[in-house]
């Protein structure tokens, strides 16, 4: 109510503006404070009526005693918690609606609405059995699932897969698995499986499974060169073949190279425009307004449409324009940093999306006092085991 200031509402008091009409409001005034009804704010809004703010326990009796006295009285305005209040009166079913609806919100939160099986390929079937096993379904809660025990279960049950790890994101259980790359050791006679370089490098890691190492950290190794080798010694001292197991890491190179100019052409047009205006048809072309190129020039060509006529025929335009050629002498230094850029890209192309960049080494020389000459060379960490070709 714009007649009342805000703190008639404030508070947390419940009150009610009420409007009484009537001759001689004084003698109700006097009337109310007699029977101890408390009339806050009051405003007389015309010559017989008048608005008063009362509190919600004594409106009944503000409203009995002006129909005794023969006022009348009617309610205009409320505050926001009486307004609250009969909003929630008319509709008994939304407390417990907007309760319930927050008990399923936390609910939902605290359950598994969803299990995402990542990476686990071939085999997912038998995460899945897993998963069974541990009563992991969607709408089971959360916290009777432990997810150590269950990463500790799919290592151990799943000799296939190298790590597999258990998160939440949200209501949804992830299970990332990361597949084992080398095969199984075999352990019965046979033809060995060896484990070799599948690019140059200089060996960081090493971790043997089955087989016997043939390099250790710090090495340098050549692509083709044998790391574990398929054969294992038994407690009798006899080779056996196996297939090797294992994962070798490496620092890697990959070299990219570029050249840019050290003079730098561009050019300009100096105004002079020719246009030349051919006619055309699926079947036909016919020059109507010719002209001769310049020697040096940019090309536009738009081609218009002749409207009016029910015939396939349009208008194409080619607009010479004159350009005069400069060449200026570029700086070197910017010369150089152009190419160790394009350089730089080119050798990042070579490595894997997700390497890490470990070192960089850059090389300039000049060829013929013409041209910057740049070679970068990228250094990062990968794994390089590859089986041997039987």
């Amino acid at each position: 109510m714009r007649d009342f200031p805000e703190e008639a509402f404030s508070g947390g008091a419940l009150r009610l503006v009420i409007c009484v009409e009537g001759l001689n409001l004084q003698k109700l005034l006097r009337m109310a404070a007699r029977e101890g009804i408390n009339l806050h704010y009051v405003r007389r809004i015309r010559r017989r009526a008048l608005r008063v703010c009362v509190s919600c326990r004594q409106a009944k009796a503000l409203f009995a005693l002006c129909e005794r006295c023969g006022w009348s009285a009617r309610e205009v305005g409320c505050g926001l918690l009486v307004w609250i209040s009969r909003f929630f009166r008319r509709r008994p079913m939304l407390p417990a609606s907007l309760a319930a609806s927050v008990l399923l919100v936390w609910l939902s939160s605290q359950m598994i609405l969803a299990v995402n099986i990542a990476g686990a390929g071939e085999h997912i079937a038998e995460v899945q059995h897993v998963l069974s096993q541990e009563d992991v379904y969607p709408g089971r809660m959360k916290a009777l699932v432990s997810t150590d025990a269950l990463r500790e279960r799919l290592a151990l049950s799943l000799p296939g897969l190298s790590f597999a790890g258990v998160r939440y994101a949200g209501s949804t259980m992830i299970v990332d698995c990361q597949r084992a790359r080398m095969g199984e050791q075999t352990g019965v006679p046979g033809a060995g499986a060896d484990i070799v370089a599948a690019q140059d490098g200089i060996i960081t890691r090493i971790s043997v499974s089955s087989g016997t190492p043939q390099v250790v950290p710090g090495q340098a190794v050549r692509r083709g060169q044998v790391l574990i080798l398929g054969q294992e010694r038994t407690k009798n001292g006899e080779m056996r073949a196996v297939t090797a197991q294992g994962q070798i890491s490496a620092r890697v190179w990959v070299r990219g190279e570029a050249r840019v100019a050290l003079r730098e052409t561009r050019t300009v047009e100096t105004g002079q425009i020719r246009t030349r205006v051919t006619m055309r048809s699926p079947w036909h072309a016919r020059v109507v307004r010719d002209t001769q190129p310049f020697a040096s020039q940019d090309v536009s060509r738009e081609i218009q449409p002749v409207v009016g006529l029910f015939v396939p025929l349009w208008r194409e335009i080619e607009t010479y324009a004159e350009t005069t050629v400069f060449s200026s002498a570029r700086d070197r230094g910017d010369a150089a940093s152009a190419a160790q850029g394009a350089a730089e890209e080119i050798a990042k192309k070579q490595c894997p999306p997700d390497a890490l960049i470990l070192d960089k080494n850059v090389d300039y020389s000049m060829i013929d006092n013409e041209s910057v000459y740049a070679v970068v060379v990228l250094e990062y960490e990968t794994a390089i085991a590859a089986r041997a070709v039987q």
